[in-house]
This record gives C-alpha cells, sequence and structure tokens, in this order.
C-alpha cells in the first residue's frame, strides 16, 4: 500500500455517516428516533453550531483524509472525534439516549477501528508493527458508555401500558391499583367525564387477576370504573396459570407501570401525572370556582388585619386546588 492510496474502508464509512448527519439536520421524514433523548439532542447546540454539522463537518474531514491515503493522520482525528463521542455517551446515560446519536457513535467507533486497522497494517509493511491493532482503551470505554446506552433505550422504549388505548390529545394520566379504595375512587370520580389514560399497577398478586378480569369486562363493552367494580369479587386461583406465557408478558406490562411511577419519583397511587398545565389552575377557571371577586377582597381586607405582615400567605387562598393530598396508598399495603 502507497501512501497515496485510496482507504476504501474508512471511506465508505465516512461517507455514509456525512449522508445521515445531513440527513439528520434537515428533519428525515422516516422517524426511527422515537426516545426522549431525540427530541433534548435533536437541535443541541455547541456555540450555536448543530451537533448535526459538527458530526457531518468531522466525517467530512476523515473522507478527505481517506481520499489522500493518510491513515495514521485519520487514525489521529477519528481518535479525537471518539473522545468527543464519549463525552457524549456519558451525558445521555446521565440524561436520556438518543436512537440517531447512538448511530453516529457506531460511525465514529468504525471509523477509529478502520483506520487504525490500515495505520497498522502499513506499519507491519515497513517492519515497524507485528501487524497486530492494538487494544484500545478508548473502544474498551465507547463500548461500556454504548452498552448503557442501549439498555436505557430498550427502558425507555418500553413504556407505560394503558388498560384502555389512549390518543395522544389526553393530557391526564391515573396510575392505580384495584386493590386500593382511593384509588376506586379516582377513576369513578373521572371515568367517563374526563380525558384521561388508565393506567394499572398491581399492588398485590389478587391484583393482577382483577386487572386480567377488567380487560375482558372492558373488550365486552363496559366503562373502567364498572370493570373496576366487577373485578372486585375475584380471587387469585390456584396452579401455575399464573406463570403462564400470557401472564408473564401482563406482568411485564404492569412493572413498567409501576417502573415509571417510581421513576416519576413517587411510591403511592393513584398517581396523576399532567402533560402541560391543568384546567382546574387557569385563572378563569379558577375565578368560576371561587367566589365572587367583591367577597375574596372582603376576606383579603379581614385577613389583612389579622395576619402580621411578614407571615407567609394562605395556600388555599391562592391556589384553586387544595395543596393536600390524601387516600395515598403505599406498594407493600395498599388501602384498604
Amino acid at each position: 500500500m502507497n501512501h497515496r492510496e485510496i482507504l476504501a474502508g474508512p471511506l465508505s464509512i465516512a461517507l455514509l455517516a456525512t449522508a445521515f448527519c445531513v440527513w439528520s439536520v434537515f428533519g428525515n421524514d422516516i422517524n426511527i428516533c422515537s426516545s426522549s433523548g431525540c427530541f433534548l439532542y435533536q437541535d443541541f447546540t455547541l456555540n450555536g453550531v448543530s451537533l448535526w454539522w459538527i458530526g457531518a463537518t468531522v466525517f467530512s474531514v476523515l473522507a478527505l483524509l481517506s481520499l489522500v491515503g493518510a491513515a495514521s493522520l485519520g487514525r489521529l482525528v477519528s481518535g479525537l472525534a471518539l473522545c468527543g463521542d464519549i463525552c457524549l455517551l456519558l451525558l445521555m446515560a446521565l440524561t436520556a439516549p438518543c436512537v440517531n446519536c447512538l448511530i453516529v457513535a457506531l460511525f465514529f467507533a468504525a471509523s477509529y477501528m478502520t483506520f487504525t486497522y490500515a495505520a497498522e497494517k502499513r506499519f507491519t509493511r515497513t517492519g515497524r508493527q507485528n501487524g497486530k491493532i492494538r487494544n484500545s482503551v478508548l473502544l474498551w470505554l465507547w463500548l461500556a458508555l454504548f452498552t448503557i446506552n442501549i439498555g436505557a433505550t430498550v427502558r425507555t422504549l418500553a413504556g407505560p401500558w394503558p388498560i384502555v388505548e389512549a390518543g395522544d390529545e389526553v393530557t391526564t394520566r391515573l396510575f392505580f391499583s384495584p386493590s386500593c379504595s382511593s384509588c376506586r375512587e379516582a377513576v369513578a370520580i373521572l371515568s367517563g367525564h374526563v380525558e384521561v389514560a388508565f393506567y394499572p399497577v398491581a399492588e398485590t398478586e389478587n391484583d393482577l387477576y382483577k386487572i386480567v378480569k377488567m380487560r375482558e369486562s372492558l373488550d365486552s363493552g363496559e366503562s373502567v370504573i364498572d370493570a373496576l367494580n366487577g373485578a372486585q369479587e375475584i380471587q387469585t386461583p390456584a396452579g401455575v396459570a399464573a406463570y403462564s406465557p400470557k401472564f408473564l408478558f401482563l406482568r411485564f406490562k404492569l412493572l413498567c407501570n409501576k417502573a415509571h411511577v417510581y421513576l416519576a419519583g413517587s411510591h403511592v397511587v393513584p398517581f396523576f401525572e399532567y402533560r402541560g398545565m391543568p384546567t382546574m389552575l387557569k385563572p378563569d377557571r379558577a375565578q368560576r370556582q371561587s367566589p365572587s371577586l367583591s367577597q375574596q377582597g372582603r376576606r383579603q381586607d379581614r385577613q389583612n388585619m389579622t395576619t402580621p405582615v411578614n407571615a407567609a400567605p394562605n395556600a388555599s387562598d391562592d391556589v384553586p386546588v387544595s395543596p393536600l393530598v390524601e387516600g395515598r396508598c403505599a406498594p407493600n399495603a395498599p388501602c384498604p
């Protein structure tokens, strides 16, 4: 191999990676990135420059080095790029993984490996090396972080499972346990009145069979609250049916629901999750739910006469909902 020979392997990888980065920066029509990190890093910039343009520039430089056969310089540049990618993999491991970024990470690792192979092969022919690709600390560190991000991506894709399919326009989620009395009360209030998605959580072994009964009732056309009330008499059956493939898959989905509640920082149900600002917190809604303005003014005047100036305001006077929470059911001790 002479000094000017084109490096076909590194060149092919660099061209593919450049095309992918340019394709991503303009927004591709095929959405292969569905994790939360995709939206987090899609518009991420360094000094106002998109990461995708930075990646496209780096791979373009590597393509030029491949064309002129600069294997040693290409290994140096790809090694520096791999160091930067390791920093990004560490950042994603601590925040959220991005599928598109992981694809680019594969291109960075492949570029470094092919340039290293070309450089080692050239040195072998000159008699200065033994022809073997040396173990790289960079590659081992990259592989560890890449594996962590792959696991996090798989966990992200296994999202919570609603007992009734809900559209994307539903902005309220309720995680409930069939054995929780406060959960049943919450379902009764919301079922049929509010656009809400219901996510079951199995706090006891018997909850598993109640949820199965609920699914059967919902398939026959019953409402969520009717299905929940009708499943209360279900008892845990004997035998090995609880560990059939059907039940094992259901256990996995319910475990994903419970993990979602835990990762959100809560260990109790019912657990509400809002996407956006709840309507009850809007000022016009609060005004309709609260006394008239004149009544509020008189009440505020009386409060000012009896409350010290530096005293904290009463939360119930400013917020149209009560800040107190009741009916919380712990995982190992559900509500009776």
